[in-house]
């Protein structure tokens, strides 16, 4: 076993162990973090996804679980980046189910809302004191 620390980007320094005893330090940590980006992004999915379990338990239920989940995912990325979205994309996995069945083009949706007409000077106005 061997021990490796790590300064990560907040400053603070991790330890790992590992079994690899001939790779150099640098390559432990850039495999550690490039798998805890794959962690990251399957926690995303899990949370907003809504794949908290598995309706099956076989093989090709998870696999066909989480292949629709990661096609789901890829759709929400594409939708925002054609329409540059300001949305971030856990606001847009949230924004779908509330308007799945509506008759709006998704480009519609993602569009800030219009700046409100200004009041009409004629009208009168209600002052709250």
């Amino acid at each position: 076993m061997r021990l490796v620390g790590v300064k990560i980007d907040t400053g603070r320094e991790i330890v790992l162990i590992t079994n690899d005893l001939t790779a150099p330090a640098t390559e432990i940590a850039a495999l550690y973090k490039a798998r805890w980006q794959v962690e990251l992004f399957f926690k995303w999915l899990k949370q907003n996804l809504k794949i908290a379990h598995f309706l099956g338990s076989g093989r090709n239920a998870v696999t066909i679980q989480i292949m629709a989940a990661l096609i789901a995912y890829l759709l929400l990325r594409i939708a925002s980046l054609r329409n540059n979205a300001t949305l971030s994309l856990q606001a847009l996995a949230r924004l779908m189910p509330a308007t799945l069945l509506t008759r709006r083009s998704i480009h519609h949706l993602l569009q800030p809302p219009p700046d409100p007409t200004p009041p009409n000077p004629a009208q009168l106005e209600i002052a709250y004191a």
